[in-house]
C-alpha cells in the first residue's frame, strides 16, 4: 500500500522529485500520528482513527486532535489534485522544510509540537501549491511577454532577504526594472 492510500488519496501518480518529496512528508506524517496516538500500525488513516478511539484512555486521548483529522485534515488533503502538483524547486522547498521541521520534533520531547507540525503542513499545503504556481506563471510571463519583444535574463546574485533585494521587488514592472528580485534571485535585463 502506498503512503497516499494509507491517507485515502489518489495513489496513480508519476515518481517525480516533487511527488517523492510529497510522499516522504505523508510518510513521517503517518508516522508521527502513529506514535502520537501510541498505535504500533495502522493500515490506513481510518483505522488508526478507529483504534485511537478504542485503546486509548479517554483522559489522555487527544479527541480534539482526531476530530480535526476527521473533519478537517483529511477533506483538506482530499481536495488537492496531487497529480498536478506543481513540479518546481520552491514547492519542493516549503515541502522539504515542513519534512525537517517535523523530522526534528519526531523525539517527541514535546508532543504539542508534532501535533502542530501536521497541521501545519495540512493547512500550508495548498497556499503552498498556490503560490508556486503565481511565481512560475509570472516568471513565464516576465521571461515570455506578450509584446513581440523577447527579453533574456540573467543572474546577478541570489539572495535570502535582504534589504537590497527586497528594494527592488518593489521597484515597478520586472521587465523595465534594472535589476530585479523574483523568488530569492536578483536578474537583470541582459
Amino acid at each position: 500500500m502506498s503512503i497516499r492510500e494509507w491517507f485515502k488519496l489518489e495513489s496513480n501518480y508519476e515518481e517525480t522529485k516533487v511527488n517523492v518529496s510529497v510522499d516522504r512528508m505523508l510518510t513521517l506524517c503517518r508516522d508521527a500520528l502513529n506514535k502520537y496516538f501510541s498505535i504500533r500500525k495502522s493500515k490506513d488513516i481510518t483505522e488508526l482513527v478507529k483504534i485511537a478511539y478504542e485503546e486509548n484512555n479517554h483522559e489522555s486521548l487527544d479527541e480534539t486532535f482526531l476530530k480535526w483529522i476527521l473533519e478537517k485534515g483529511l477533506p483538506r488533503l482530499q481536495k488537492i489534485n496531487f497529480n498536478k502538483l506543481p513540479d518546481n524547486e520552491q514547492f519542493i522547498a516549503m515541502v522539504e522544510y515542513d519534512e525537517y521541521v517535523l523530522s526534528c520534533e519526531m523525539d517527541f520531547s514535546d508532543p504539542e509540537e508534532v501535533r502542530s507540525c501536521i497541521i501545519s503542513f495540512v493547512n500550508s499545503l495548498p497556499e503552498y501549491i498556490a503560490s508556486s504556481r503565481e511565481v512560475s506563471a509570472s516568471y513565464e510571463e516576465d521571461y515570455y511577454p506578450q509584446e513581440n519583444k523577447k527579453y533574456d535574463y540573467r543572474v546577478i546574485a541570489s539572495y535570502t532577504i535582504e534589504e537590497k533585494a527586497l528594494k527592488t521587488s518593489i521597484s515597478g514592472s520586472a521587465i523595465n526594472a534594472d535589476p530585479f528580485f523574483i523568488g530569492g534571485t536578483l536578474y537583470e535585463c541582459a
